[in-house]
């Protein structure tokens, strides 16, 4: 039977253990083919951040369990491009800065999203949220700056920032490995945490 717990729906024979995690998974899953139904490079982006963030996190000596957090909010981040114009997440041309600005709501749109699901997860949440923050506070949605912003969503910036600059997007080209990596060595300790920098470069 279903039946109305606390933030959603779920079947009784699943509300529990191994059963509600699964539920998790399954509604996780819905949501990354949602993102990828409206933009096909947004789920292979989000893959790839998934990836790199989780190594990241095993570099730096974190836990297994949060190192399955990092994952899942890698797959996550960008859930809120769902909330995104279609037009704006498809420009060819170079961004507005109103234009950047709306962009940039996905991170809080996509926690609004996910707060019923991941209730229990406050450290993914945190990630969705904060992976626009900046070490120097100059970031986005709420100027966090430096320990202040949670050290998974410092994990998530490095993962995203880099794949984003050696992706192909429609208003440029991949940038080569080599000017991602000088990038993120120039900008760490400004925008990226210097720790997450090197632990990606050890890779």
């Amino acid at each position: 039977a279903v039946r109305w717990e606390a933030h959603g729906w779920l079947d009784s024979g699943q509300a529990t253990g191994g059963g509600l995690e699964r539920v998790l998974r399954t509604a996780v899953a819905s949501l990354i083919e949602a993102v990828g139904a409206k933009d096909p490079y947004t789920r292979s982006h989000s893959r790839r951040v998934s990836r790199y963030a989780q190594a990241i996190a095993r570099g730096l000596g974190l836990s297994p369990h949060v190192q399955d957090e990092v994952a899942l909010a890698g797959e996550l981040h960008d859930v809120g491009k769902i909330g995104v114009p279609d037009d704006l997440l498809h420009k060819t041309g170079p961004l507005t800065q109103e234009e950047r600005c709306r962009l940039l709501d996905h991170t809080v749109i996509g926690e609004r999203i996910l707060a019923p699901l991941l209730v229990a997860r406050p450290a993914v949440l945190a990630a969705v949220r904060w992976h626009h923050e900046r070490m120097d506070g100059s970031g986005y949605p709420d100027g966090l700056r430096a320990q202040s912003i949670p050290l998974i969503a410092r994990i998530l910036a490095v993962a995203d920032s880099f794949d984003a600059m050696t992706s192909a997007r429609p208003y440029r080209g991949a940038l080569p490995r080599s000017v991602a990596v000088a990038e993120l060595r120039r900008e760490a300790g400004s925008q990226f945490d210097p720790r997450c920098v090197r632990a990606f470069l050890a890779l």
